[in-house]
């Protein structure tokens, strides 16, 4: 079997993919991946086949189209944000898509760019196996509404989300009909979600059924919940996962169990102010920050505040007490393997939904970042760090799908599907 596996976005969106790409190639299976190219050399380093595809995500998620326009109250400003970054460079995306996918006998993507790997699928004739890290398409467990503090019931949590994907079908369908015009194909009439659908394969989904009750029930094979993914520790070493250095040990060592506080491959649109909330709203607490990709708060250490470019969130979250993140999914599996409430600050997308499902499962409490201030900062921090919220991160802990059997069966249900369409 000879697959290509297509992870667009940042780190956290490309590493999943990779966890598959070294499991599928450890089956004895051919794989290559097509990935951002400034993530080219993340993956090579996991001993995956990776070539470069698209834009570099760095630079994008630092652009005003990013750090403004997604973060528009105006939802159809919003929206078109969101079209404009799904097609940004994809026309010649696609193309290096299909080239680099020629010989295989299927693409498994993520959601990020699910509709270039679903056209370079649909003109190479083979099929296309989603990815996908959080609940995409239309259910009762989890509402796209979370991201304006709503939490409706389940009918209107369906309603919305069926919204939703004909909203985003109008603002992007012609985009991507230049896409399959390109590729020789004719224009699209349904939305990609539906397209998707149609093609009879189960839609992978990479999250933990314990954090959406009922969802699995609701879906069934057809888009099963396999768990959060992640890389096994020899891969971890392998890809330089930022093992903590002799420097961090001795001050992780040097006292009580600090405040972890990281967003990832985020940039924060004000990071002074942000930084002095931080500084403030800690206080009686020593902070590990996490600067990522936007070197946030890189010159406030001191004896309190230790600040690092990332670390490997396995082995340094189990040495400290609360997580103060942005919500991404990997963030959030991470915290809660490490049985720490969470404290999270969304910027937007997905973000929004992880902070309402933490909270529904007691284990955090979340809001937006623009209004976090030190007050509510400190407040957060005092509330998580009560025994029942720390309690119930650890309930859920327990109950999550160890990362090495998600893996293996979202590996097998590649597998299976592949071999059987084959």
């Amino acid at each position: 079997m000879e697959l290509v596996l297509s992870f667009n976005g940042s780190r956290g969106d490309v590493q999943p993919g990779v966890a598959l790409a070294v499991a599928v190639a450890a089956r004895g299976h051919t794989v290559r991946m097509a990935v951002p190219p400034n993530l080219v050399d993340f993956a090579r380093a996991a001993g995956v086949r990776a070539e470069p595809c698209g834009a570099d995500t760095r630079a994008l998620l630092g652009s005003d189209l990013v750090t403004r326009d997604l973060k528009s109250r105006n939802p159809v400003s919003r929206m078109r944000a969101v079209a404009e970054v799904t097609h940004l460079g994809s026309r010649a995306a696609a193309a290096e898509l299909v080239e680099i996918c020629t010989g295989a006998d299927a693409i498994v993507g993520g959601s990020v760019g699910q509709e270039r790997s679903l056209t370079a699928a649909e003109a190479l004739g083979v099929p296309y196996l989603p990815v996908h890290y959080c609940p995409m398409r239309t259910n009762g467990a989890a509402s796209p509404l979370a991201q304006w503090g709503l939490d409706p019931p389940a009918s209107v949590s369906r309603a919305s989300w069926r919204l939703l994907e004909q909203i985003l079908w109008q603002t992007s369908r012609s985009g991507e009909n230049r896409l399959r015009s390109d590729l020789g194909l004719r224009p699209a009439r349904r939305s990609t979600a539906r397209r998707i659908a149609d093609q009879g394969v189960p839609e992978i989904q990479a999250y933990d059924p314990a954090l959406f009750p009922g969802l699995s029930d609701e879906w069934g094979a057809s888009r099963p919940l396999v768990g959060f993914l992640n890389l096994t520790g020899d891969t971890r070493a392998l890809v330089g996962a930022d093992a903590p250095s002799t420097a961090l040990n001795t001050w992780l060592d040097g006292g009580e169990p600090p405040v972890y506080v990281g967003f990832g491959s985020m940039t924060v649109d004000d990071p002074a102010r942000l930084a002095d909330a931080i500084v403030r709203g800690t206080q009686g607490h020593r902070v590990l920050v996490a600067t990522g990709w936007s070197d946030f708060m890189s010159d406030a250490a001191d004896d309190r505040i230790h600040v690092v470019g990332s670390v490997d969130h396995d082995t340094v979250l189990p040495r400290c007490s609360v997580a103060v993140h942005h919500g991404g999914a990997g963030s959030t599996a991470a915290g809660l393997r490490a049985g720490l409430p969470a404290v999270i600050c969304w910027l937007g997308a997905d973000q929004p939904m992880w902070g309402q499902q933490v909270t529904h499962a007691g284990a955090g409490i979340s809001g937006p970042l623009a209004a976090l201030t030190e007050t509510t900062l400190r407040d957060s921090i005092d509330t998580v760090l009560a025994p029942a919220s720390r309690a119930a991160a650890q309930a859920v802990s327990r109950r999550l799908i160890d990362p090495v059997r998600a893996v293996d069966a979202a590996v097998e249900i590649i597998e299976s599907t592949v071999l059987t369409r084959g």
